[in-house]
């Protein structure tokens, strides 16, 4: 046999041995079967980096992973078109009323918000800050807690672990109360939401510069207090909850909104108006004074009285002058120590009627003759109406 075909069957016979020895010392590996992994979605959270859908738990950041002051464990917020919270939705057209509700998942309003920093006062308030801003155009982060404006919470709700407020309401159904200064209750005069973003129709165009999808975007928050109850300014210890929903505008409900921003206005100072109504007359109105001056005579007032308030469509009822000690004209003069005008020192107070809610009101007018040179003064006129009080028409007597 020729030595190559040796040398091959030599070198299968080795193959052989070789793999039948391997195959006994390494029995085959068997198969393992992995458990299958289910991807859980994470919980939607009212303050996630997500689209404007959500309304939740406000732990999270409110957008870019910013997170604003401390957030208030458990809180929540959600948004509907009724103003007691029910059938909450994440998504709005302009057409529609908007309000909002804030669950604090067991805690009172004056727990979560540190309203004990505020001592014992007659009444508490929170802020609320409101954005609105079209798809890739949202506003600095930071800006959530500049130009602060404060919303009137009453110590009933304050003991509450539930507010509801207004967003977008029914202008006849204002509840949210807001002013731009926190320490007396007269400052809380205007409605709180997207009415207080705009004050004409020129000023909503630029809020609204086009139709179609916005973010409204809300943070309502507290102050921080130092160990003492004194306030620090640290915004970054604010107590905090913060939403977002989608609103579509449309341009052609630009201008309700703009009428029922009017109308929203209109109907908290009616309210304000009726709770601050005189119940009886003026307790010094029966001894008004009766000045011996000519120009005070009622049968040459009357008429002015009458004149001055008819630019308003107001009906004259009757007036008085408030009693007065001390000379009864009072020259003013600028600072070189030339007079100006002549005024008559007290008020006059007239009490009309406004027809358009068939109201009686009480103001105060004033009475003044322009300086003419050489010493003398021009005509009487009248300017005002200060000091303006609904007044109970049944007492007007």
């Amino acid at each position: 046999m020729a030595r190559s075909s040796l040398m091959l069957i030599a070198a299968v016979a080795v193959a052989s041995f070789f793999a039948q020895s391997a195959a006994g010392q390494f029995p085959s590996i068997p198969k393992i079967t992995l458990p299958k992994i289910t991807k859980k979605d994470p919980p939607a959270t009212t303050n996630s980096p997500d689209p404007v859908s959500r309304t939740a738990d406000s732990s999270s950041p409110v957008s870019g992973g910013k997170v604003r002051g401390i957030p208030i464990a458990g809180a929540r917020v959600t948004f509907s078109n009724n103003p007691d919270g029910s059938g909450p939705k994440t998504s709005f057209a302009s057409s529609e009323y908007i309000y909002g509700r804030l669950d604090l998942g067991g805690r009172t309003v004056y727990d979560a918000f540190g309203l004990k920093g505020l001592g014992d006062a007659k009444f508490y308030y929170i802020s609320y800050h409101m954005s609105i801003f079209q798809p890739g155009k949202e506003p600095w982060e930071h800006d959530w807690h500049n130009g602060r404006r404060f919303v009137l919470m009453t110590k009933e709700d304050a003991q509450k672990t539930y507010w509801n407020f207004d967003v977008l309401p029914d202008p006849a159904k204002i509840s949210t109360l807001m002013g731009a200064a926190e320490d007396d209750l007269k400052y809380f005069n205007s409605p709180a939401g997207i009415y207080s973003q705009f004050y004409n129709a020129d000023s909503a165009r630029s809020l609204f510069p086009q139709s179609g999808p916005y973010t409204v975007d809300i943070t309502l928050f507290g102050k921080a207090f130092d160990d003492w109850g004194k306030p620090t300014g640290e915004t970054e210890k604010y107590p905090t909850v913060s939403a977002r929903f989608a609103f579509q505008f449309s341009g052609t409900d630009g201008q309700t909104l703009v009428a029922n921003h009017t109308k929203a206005r209109e109907s908290v100072e009616a309210a304000k108006s009726k709770q601050n109504m005189l119940r009886a007359m003026p307790s010094w109105w029966a001894r008004g004074a009766t000045p011996p001056e000519p120009k005070l005579a009622p049968a040459r007032l009357v008429p002015m009285i009458k004149s001055f308030i008819a630019q308003w469509n107001l009906t004259y009822i009757k007036h008085s002058i408030y009693p007065y000690t001390g000379p009864l004209l009072v020259i003013e003069k600028n600072n070189l120590g030339i007079p100006e005008y002549r005024m008559v020192s007290p008020y006059i107070y007239s009490i009309y009627s406004d027809p358009k809610d068939n109201t009686c009101q009480f103001g105060a007018l004033y009475m003044r003759e322009s300086y003419s040179g050489a010493g003398t003064y021009g005509q009487p006129y009248l300017g005002g109406i200060r000091e303006v009080q609904q007044i109970d028409c049944a007492v007007v007597r």
